[in-house]
Formats: C-alpha cells, sequence, structure tokens
C-alpha cells in the first residue's frame, strides 16, 4: 500500500539506546522508516488527502503516519513503507519492522473485546506475548487496569475531551514492568489516543488515530 507521509528523526532515538540486549542494540541501528520526499510534519491538510484510516505512530523520535483500507476501528491492519502494526479495538496486538516485533493476541473476556470504556477497576487478566526475532515465546503479561480522569487532548487541529484508563503491566520473566494509558471517546470508547510500552528498554508506541475513514471523518 502507497505511503503518503514520512518524517523521521532518528537521533533522539538512537542516542537513548546504548545499551545491546536482546531487544535493544543492534535491532535500533538496523530500525528504517523510510522518508517519502522531503521531510514535512503531518499535517491537518496531509491527514485529509489520505483516502482511508489514518494513524499517527511515534517511537521515540521517529514518526510516521500508517494507512489502511479498512474502517479503522475493530481489527486493523496499519501499513507503511516498512512497518505494519495490527490493532484490536486500540490495542497493539502484533507488528513488523520494528526493533523488537510483538505477538501480543487478545485473550478471552479481555477488557479490549468488551470495551475498554466500561472496564472495572482492578481488573486483571492474563495475556502471552511473543518475541519472535528473540525466539521468546509464551511470556507471561499480566494486565490490571484503572479508570483515569477525563482530560483534554489535542489532535487535528482542534481539541477533545477524552477518557483516560491506565493498564498497569508485568511481564515477570523479564523483569519488566510499565503503564499503558488509553485515551477513549466518552460516548463511543473508541480509542483515540494511546501510550503502549511493548519491549523492555525500548520507548513507547504513542498513537494518535486521526481518523477513521476517508474525507475528514
Amino acid at each position: 500500500m502507497k505511503t503518503f507521509l514520512r518524517t523521521v528523526v532518528l537521533g533522539m532515538a538512537m542516542a537513548g539506546m546504548t545499551g545491546c540486549n536482546s531487544l535493544s542494540g543492534d535491532a535500533l541501528q538496523t530500525m528504517k522508516l523510510a522518508i517519502s520526499g522531503p521531510e514535512s510534519p503531518i499535517t491537518v491538510d496531509k491527514v485529509h488527502a489520505v483516502n482511508g484510516p489514518a494513524l499517527a505512530v511515534r517511537l521515540g523520535a521517529a514518526e510516521a503516519m500508517l494507512v489502511s483500507n479498512g474502517t479503522g476501528t475493530g481489527l486493523v491492519e496499519w501499513y507503511g513503507n516498512t512497518e505494519m502494526l495490527l490493532t484490536q479495538h486500540g490495542r497493539v496486538t502484533r507488528t513488523a519492522g520494528l526493533p523488537a516485533d510483538i505477538i501480543a493476541p487478545l485473550v478471552a473476556g479481555d477488557p479490549f473485546n468488551a470495551g475498554l470504556l466500561n472496564v472495572a477497576d482492578g481488573t486483571e487478566v492474563v495475556r502471552l506475548v511473543d518475541y519472535p526475532a528473540q525466539y521468546q515465546t509464551g511470556l507471561r503479561q499480566y494486565a490490571r487496569y484503572k479508570r483515569g480522569p477525563v482530560e483534554t487532548i489535542e489532535y487535528m487541529g482542534q481539541r477533545h475531551q477524552l477518557q483516560r484508563v491506565d493498564e498497569h503491566i508485568r511481564m515477570p520473566e523479564l523483569g519488566f514492568k510499565a503503564t499503558n494509558h488509553y485515551w477513549l471517546e466518552p460516548d463511543t470508547g473508541l480509542v483515540r489516543r494511546s501510550v503502549q510500552h511493548f519491549a523492555p528498554d525500548l520507548p513507547p508506541l504513542r498513537l494518535t488515530l486521526l481518523k477513521t475513514a476517508g474525507g475528514q471523518s
């Protein structure tokens, strides 16, 4: 699928990753987010020009806009030049082309399947996570949820009142703990923005759902 925009500044991301382990180091050096034409920011006009759903993705200082031929909601495949993200109800469940790719499917009774907007404080699920390139499979990821405040979030040149939900994750086999954040439309539960940690020693993925269909929606 044609990529409509690339904006990449890798210096900051590389400078902060000096340690080398199975999930960083050399993998970061080989990270390639292609630049299509002159560097330019993700502007409202460029998003409107995309004939389909659009997702802004930031990893450290690297930024790109990914597109989909679907509806932008539910189970969605997002594509760039060399990257792919699979999201399910706003949560990243699979990646390709990142420094450390992950497979982390939702489970039966997962809050994202039922609608994160209605999750009860203290709800906990256990997922099994794979890092294929590192030959690590079946790693347990515990996720516990807590409802946060309604916050003002700006995207596409407008300010929006969104409900925040926090996801505290821990992976005992890796000694890894982090807190993910999701901002949802309070009337629909659609995840519009999120900060998702997917591997130790790497910055989180910062996602913004710019639009769910063609035109300006």
